[in-house]
């Protein structure tokens, strides 16, 4: 079964610097998060940080990309609701954070590649941001993107890891519809597999003029579920 996980992307406050907002968010604000995480609200808590620079003519969509794996959607109602957040989690956020986060409940699918663990050891991730084609209707396109086997782009060499995502729940006018996220041994080869890519890739799938991202080292804080 495919995992289910909110998905958020997060821009710093105006008056941190990027070292500044990474560290405020991986030590205090992470322990407000673990709060919420041992009173059960969720099963995973992925950090993703920013690194410098981004590829070139990639449209930076945030500083920082949290991942939470829920069970259900009651969960993640729960969470909002609680003690722990209204009085931990949800006011430290404006500490380091310029609001609103851009955030999705998405259904995950390893397309390829290997499990977390230490083949991936040092790696770093793109996750790229979609929004369909206007063609076609969100049930559509759900199918269609996690059905396809390979990265968007098809750069001329294959990630370590490939990850698909889609939008499960909320209205039509959500901030996205999918998300990819692709692994590399370093930052050179996630450099090179995006200046590499096939700018018609994906037509009649995504509208290619929403693409935006991330390029990012992932910090797992409570290890996921591993998806289907």
């Amino acid at each position: 079964m495919d995992a289910l996980k909110v998905v958020s992307f997060i821009r710093r406050r105006a008056d941190f610097g990027l070292a500044e907002f990474s560290q405020y968010w991986r030590t205090t604000h992470k322990d407000h998060a673990l709060a919420l995480a041992e009173a059960g609200f969720f099963q995973g808590y992925i950090q993703n940080h920013a690194v410098e620079p981004q590829p070139d003519g990639l449209t930076r969509i945030a500083d920082g990309a949290p991942e939470l794996w829920i069970r259900d959607l009651a969960d993640l109602q729960r969470l909002v609701d609680s003690r722990e957040y209204r009085e931990g989690a949800g006011p430290d956020e404006a500490r380091f954070m310029t609001p609103p986060a851009v955030s999705c409940v998405v259904r995950e699918r390893l397309v390829a590649g290997r499990s977390r663990g230490p083949a991936l050891a040092g790696a770093v991730k793109l996750m790229l941001v979609v929004d369909r084609d206007p063609g076609l209707s969100r049930e559509a396109f759900q199918r269609c993107w996690l059905a396809d086997d390979g990265p968007l782009g098809r750069p001329a060499v294959s990630p370590l890891r490939l990850t698909r995502q889609a939008v499960q729940a909320g209205p039509e006018d959500t901030p996205f519809d999918g998300v990819e996220c692709s692994w590399w041994p370093d930052t050179a080869a996630a450099r090179q597999a995006w200046s590499s890519r096939d700018n018609q890739a994906g037509q009649g799938l995504v509208d290619r003029r929403s693409l935006r991202g991330l390029l990012v080292r992932e910090e797992i804080v409570l290890a996921p579920p591993e998806p289907a």
